[in-house]
């Protein structure tokens, strides 16, 4: 009886570790290895200097309908994110720092990854986050930015062209980096 029950626990333990092992590859990996502010990799993808890819999403809880080109004439930071990703809760609170601070000169869309409205409304409470959290529901504009890993993040200019990027967390001057390529594109 103690070898099946071994051989069980065996069983469900290569099970976690395969599993796990796919999460980590198709998801930490990539954003932990990505280049900062270098190109995205398919040419299928947005590229430096290149128009970013519109979209139309809508906002967790009031189901209003945002469009990225519904901001043209602002830096937009587009963030791709999700409620359990450590590191992206980790920059939540610096990109609530900065849209205040910058006061409507700049737009932070955190798009999330394939959650629940409630989820999502519940981390905003949390967080007290006042900037728009879009639905991604299908993942497919992380898709359309090649954004493999979470978190991603792109700096659009003022004219909607794409400046900079950051596959992975945003800390210390990396935000503030984006923000002047944006800032600095459409001069």
């Amino acid at each position: 009886m103690p070898t099946r029950r071994l051989a069980r626990y065996a069983t469900v333990a290569a099970i976690v570790l395969v599993v796990g092992g796919i999460f980590v590859y198709r998801d930490v990996l990539p954003a932990m290895t990505g280049a900062q502010y270098g190109p995205v990799s398919s040419s299928a993808h947005p590229a430096m200097g290149q128009p970013a890819p519109d979209f139309v999403l809508q906002e967790a809880g009031s189901g209003r309908v945002v469009r990225l080109s519904d901001y043209r004439g602002k830096s937009v930071v587009l963030n791709f994110w999700a409620t359990w990703c450590g590191p992206c809760r980790s920059e939540m609170p610096e990109f609530q720092k900065t849209y205040a601070a910058r006061d409507g000169d700049v737009v932070i869309l955190a798009v999330d990854y394939r959650e629940s409205d409630e989820l999502v409304s519940a981390f905003r409470q949390d967080f007290g986050l006042t900037f728009p959290l879009l639905m991604d529901r299908q993942g497919t504009v992380r898709e359309q930015y090649g954004a493999q890993g979470l978190p991603a993040t792109f700096f659009i200019d003022r004219d909607g062209i794409l400046r900079a990027q950051n596959l992975g967390p945003v800390v210390g001057q990396l935000l503030p980096d984006g923000l002047r390529a944006a800032d600095q594109g459409s001069r």
